[in-house]
């Protein structure tokens, strides 16, 4: 297709378009078709009445969108009573002969250092010496 083909093929597009336009007009109504020699001012006077009906058109099917798309809210649930909060679940273990806080830190927390956390978690069942431990002493682990 070369430059002019090109020119050619819009014009018969804008042809076309031009009847669809005047076919779709209201019964009774042919569309107005502005002439090379109007003004702006006299085209907007012949366009008027359609630009008038398309903004009500448009402004009709917004409200219909906008009623469609309200959604009514949601009755709220009354929340449960609040139960007393439940104490965190600590696991547990039971100290073997020769165990260590740190050993049990390594071996249940994967971290030697965090020994002192037991020891604070357990210091009524350990007593002031956090290196005796007794063997069959349950303690708690954070």
């Amino acid at each position: 297709m070369g430059i002019f083909d090109r020119f050619k093929h819009d014009k018969k597009s804008d042809d076309s378009a031009k009847e669809q336009v005047q076919e779709q007009a209201a019964p009774g109504q042919s569309a107005p078709a502005p002439s090379s020699g109007d003004t702006p001012a006299a085209t907007a006077e012949k366009y008027a009445g359609a630009t008038e009906d398309a903004v009500d058109a448009t402004k009709e099917a917004a409200d219909r969108l906008a009623a469609s798309a309200r959604i009514a809210p949601e009755p709220k649930a009354e929340a449960p009573a609040a139960a007393a909060p439940a104490a965190p679940a600590h696991r547990t273990y039971t100290v073997k002969p020769g165990d260590s806080l740190s050993a049990i830190a390594r071996h249940e927390l994967n971290n030697e250092s965090r020994w002192h956390e037991i020891y604070d978690l357990n210091r009524a069942a350990i007593g002031g010496n956090p290196d005796l431990i007794q063997p069959g002493t349950e303690l708690k682990l954070p």
